[in-house]
């Protein structure tokens, strides 16, 4: 079979059925205004996603987004399952399979509010970041955000090479013609490679950990991530570089927790870091203090700085929402300076405020009110902590909300009906955040029972294990495999009954139950 259209990136094995956070415009604007960058919600914005995989995320946000959504895949299987899963909810999103050469030729491309890619520039040849650039520079408006995620350096620096055997190992040495197996191959070869303790593997530590760790990833991922002819590692300065072409300005990270300094940084390296002048420079420099292999990065095309006074009235007028029960959230956040425990007396409150009236979304203002005896400096952290961790998130206005209810509703539907098929999406979509929920197979199976108008958990548990049942399946409990229906749904059920105490109260608050 001929692969000259794929351009050497990894087609035979379909990508991950993920959801990704960063590519939601209600994040992104959140990220730009943590750090007082000027951003703007439209109801009629264009967003765009260059290489949305199996159309996950691009199919949530169009959902839970108001506006329209443009996106390739150049992947024909992965283009056409984005396509089936948006005519679910009859969405207006144009999705295709061009290349990004073919993307740029059309005629009827609008000016767009957003672009994001996730990923794709690591993965991707020279002359494909180019179009990408070209691309952002003919089609992005002023004020437009791009957001670009990639694999850096110096995080990478250790595992660079040992990414480079795998591929070379599918490329000159594999003679399985299965995506599996070859890539199993590889991974064996490597281990073998490794085991010899060449003078490379003396020069960077935990290799053999690392690569164990990548041997239990699930196989689409790691084909996507490690299995590509074109894999582009870079500096954060690299891609500044090449993206300044499109007139694109570096604003910030995608990553709330990066923020909060005392949690990525040493004080040592905080005085390195205040005493540089350049934006970039220290940018750049941070990276050699955290190490971190993988940037997720939002960029202008022209940045606005926010007064102080605009700052703290944008996010006083942000509502936040819960994504899980108070009493569940984590007392530690972990950042790459290592692990710090929430105080008690600032996150308690901050907790209890976000819970009250069966968890209903409300602005940091509101919140302001229901904590005095926080200041607003450490109630923001607080916030912007809790998003970071992924326990909260930013909400959109209560207008973008109600004009996209119904589609989320449709859409999730239909998600929870694919869920008693197989367990491929994970994820719904929830019109106060206008993104992705982490809702589990069962989760989904025991909303349909209620859709059902069944009210008892058990009731909940006996639908789940009818569907599973029948196709063979069971649940594992405490690392055994239960085998008898009774086992079964007296596990099931226990997961019915934890459902309704906790995780129920909170899908109503997003709008999803």
């Amino acid at each position: 079979m001929s692969n000259s259209w794929n351009e050497g990136y990894f087609t035979d094995e379909g990508y991950v059925f993920g959801y990704c956070r960063e590519i939601n415009p209600v994040f992104q604007r959140y990220c730009l205004l943590l750090r007082g960058f000027h951003t703007l919600e439209s109801t009629d914005a264009w967003h765009c996603e260059l290489g949305f995989g199996q159309g996950v995320s691009i199919n949530i946000h169009a959902a839970a987004n108001p506006g329209t959504y443009i996106g390739t895949d150049f992947t024909p299987s992965q283009a056409a399952h984005a396509n089936a899963l948006g005519a679910t909810f009859g969405s207006t999103a144009r999705l295709y399979d061009d290349s990004f050469e073919q993307l740029l030729a059309r005629a009827d491309l609008p000016q767009f509010d957003s672009i994001s890619l996730h990923g794709i520039w690591s993965w991707v040849s020279r002359d494909n970041q180019k179009l990408i650039v070209e691309f952002a520079q003919r089609y992005l408006k002023p004020g437009g955000l791009l957001y670009v995620s990639y694999n850096c350096l110096p995080g990478w620096s250790p595992l660079a090479p040992l990414r480079k055997l795998f591929s070379l190992h599918d490329r000159f040495a594999s003679h399985a013609v299965r995506p599996a197996e070859r890539i199993e191959a590889a991974l064996q070869f490597s281990e073998v490679v490794l085991a010899a303790n060449p003078n490379y593997a003396k020069t960077a530590p935990n290799l053999d950990a690392k690569l164990q760790s990548i041997k239990g990833e699930n196989r689409q991922y790691v084909a996507h991530e490690y299995f590509n002819r074109d894999w582009d590692c870079v500096y954060f300065t690299d891609v500044v570089d090449a993206l300044a072409d499109a007139k694109l300005d570096y604003a910030t990270t995608a990553v709330p927790l990066d923020a909060v300094d005392p949690l990525n940084l040493s004080n040592e390296g905080m005085d390195v870091l205040e005493a540089i002048d350049h934006p970039i420079m220290r940018e750049q420099v941070r990276d050699y203090f955290v190490n971190q292999p993988f940037r997720r990065d939002l960029y202008q095309r022209g940045t606005q700085r926010l007064s102080a006074s605009e700052q703290r009235e944008g996010m006083l007028n942000t509502r936040f929402v819960m994504l899980q029960v108070a009493e569940s959230v984590s007392n530690t956040v972990k950042g790459a300076a290592g692990e710090a425990s929430l105080q008690v007396e600032i996150y308690g409150p901050v907790l209890e405020a976000l819970a009250a009236k069966a968890y209903a979304p409300k602005t940091l203002r509101q919140l302001a009110g229901a904590v005095p005896q926080l200041t607003y400096d450490a109630l923001e952290q607080a916030i912007n902590v809790l998003v970071g961790m992924g326990a909260a998130a930013p909400c959109q206005s209560e207008a973008a909300e109600k004009l996209v209810q119904a589609r989320c509703t449709t859409l999730n539907l239909q998600l929870c009906k694919r869920s008693l098929l197989n367990d491929q999406i994970q994820t719904l979509a929830s019109p106060l955040t206008g993104g992705g929920v982490p809702v589990g197979r069962f989760q989904q199976m025991f909303l349909i029972a209620i859709k059902q108008g069944k009210k008892q958990p058990a009731e909940w548990a006996q639908l789940a294990w009818d569907i599973i049942g029948d196709q063979g399946e069971g649940l594992v409990k405490d690392g055994k495999a239960l085998t008898t229906a009774a086992e079964n749904v007296a596990a099931l059920t226990e997961q019915a009954e934890a459902f309704a105490e906790t995780s129920l109260v909170i899908l109503r608050a997003l709008k999803i139950a």
